[in-house]
């Protein structure tokens, strides 16, 4: 397996100097900033008190508060620090909540921060470089595709948590009927055609789908394409150039000739997860993390599923997604060191097992391969075994802070195509203009 270098390689994506909105308002913030500004909490008898920060609820929740309280019967207890992990709700949501932290010197020590936010908050001031709290032999040990997003300008502000990818899921039920090879997924765009089509002879549809730039990413990078360029004095999208226009294309004309499902983008996702579980479409994609869910779904439904690869035309490559640790940054000293540790503490070895089976988020770590409960989990369940082997080929995301809302477009541009009322060139030569005036401010 490959190793990391000290310093990140060349990344695909955007990186610009942009502060996130309201980041500049927030008085007093420096990154080289002395002031610990939660030395407030400690307890009298010299216990260092940490606060946390954490996304989403159900199993994950779980996992943040075991993997929390682990630390604090452990490490915390053996060296005086004691975690307490608070819940904010989405990544939108605690991002939004960190600013006004900032500005009431209210911030947490440590936090997830969702990946393509990491340059917009470092730019900021927000959160702090942490390379000398972190060993190399650990760094080398994360998937080199994880890391991406936690660089900036070379520094390290971040360590990978709870990760994932797009995977390619089909119904082996359907399949079956269908007198295809339920055995493996479609490899290619073509496989994906051809399954489709014996699926629409069954009498559903084939691949369902809906205006989701994570998963029109995965296809145009297959494609051998890309959203964006990465040209970082001149960022611009890429939305207009023959991989991209031919890889819309592709979905149109699976639409219209080959029993592709399209799905309007409103709550797209809500009616893809439907469709799936009720067994009107054969194939889908989501991410790895809704395996648990999805396999529940199936068991309840009386059919089977299985995972593959993301299909491609030219080329396997993948982006990832979900959250990294990092620091505040005006945690020093002691409380520094403190917060390190349980970085390191949440990003172990063994803590990236747990955090894998509990959550169904990526194994983020090359040599848990080996694992014996990693080992025991893929032989009863091997669906995890892909996502595993996926991530050789995995890249971060895109953390030009214009990305968001230029990213819009494309997924409207996408829509416009799938509804028929306007080209592919057309609709996406338009996206990219005004994507390119959102990059560019």
């Amino acid at each position: 397996m490959s190793q990391l270098p000290s310093m990140p390689s060349r990344r695909q994506f955007l990186r610009t100097a942009l502060l996130g909105a309201g980041l500049a308002a927030v008085p007093g913030l420096s990154a080289c900033s002395g002031d610990d500004g939660s030395a407030k909490q400690s307890s009298s008898d010299g216990t260092i008190e940490l606060k946390y920060w954490y996304c989403w609820t159900d199993k994950i929740k779980e996992n943040n508060e075991e993997r929390v309280q682990e630390f604090n019967d452990s490490v915390g207890k053996e060296k005086g620090i004691h975690v307490t992990a608070e819940y904010q709700g989405s990544y939108d949501d605690l991002n939004s909540k960190l600013k006004t932290a900032f500005a009431a010197n209210e911030e947490p020590d440590v936090s997830v921060m969702v990946i393509n936010g990491t340059q917009t908050f470092a730019d900021g001031g927000m959160i702090q470089p942490i390379a000398d709290l972190i060993s190399q032999d650990d760094v080398s040990d994360f998937w080199p595709g994880l890391m991406d997003n936690c660089y900036v300008s070379g520094e390290l502000y971040g360590v990978p948590y709870l990760r994932s990818t797009p995977v390619f899921y089909y119904n082996k039920t359907l399949f079956q009927k269908a007198g295809l090879d339920a055995s493996k997924a479609p490899e290619t765009w073509d496989d994906v055609v051809k399954a489709s089509d014996a699926l629409k002879a069954l009498g559903v549809s084939g691949f369902g789908f809906f205006s989701y730039i994570w998963m029109l990413t995965a296809f145009l990078y297959s494609n051998g394409s890309s959203p964006f360029t990465d040209d970082l004095s001149a960022p611009s999208a890429s939305f207009d150039e023959d991989a991209a226009v031919e890889t819309i294309q592709w979905f149109k004309d699976g639409a219209d000739k080959h029993g592709f499902y399209a799905i309007p983008g409103a709550n797209g996702s809500d009616a893809l997860s439907s469709a799936a579980a009720s067994q009107k479409i054969g194939m889908w994609c989501s991410s790895t993390a809704d395996l648990t869910n999805n396999l529940s779904l199936a068991e309840q439904g009386g059919y089977e599923i299985n995972v593959g690869f993301m299909p491609k035309k030219v080329q396997n490559k993948v982006p990832t997604g979900g959250c990294d640790l990092v620091m505040t940054s005006r945690v020093a000293d002691e409380r520094r060191q403190a917060a390190g540790e349980f970085i390191n503490f949440m990003t172990s070895k063994d803590s990236a097992v747990k955090n894998h089976l509990k959550t169904g988020y990526l194994l983020t770590r090359q040599s848990d391969a080996n694992d014996d409960r990693v080992k025991e989990a893929y032989e009863k369940t091997p669906q995890y075994q892909v996502a595993f082997n996926q991530l050789q080929y995995a890249i971060g995301d895109y953390m030009n802070d214009g990305y968001t809302e230029a990213s819009k477009y494309l997924a409207d541009a996408f829509d416009k195509v799938m509804e028929g009322t306007e080209s592919a060139k057309d609709a996406l030569g338009e996206a990219k203009e005004q994507a390119d005036s959102v990059l560019k401010q």
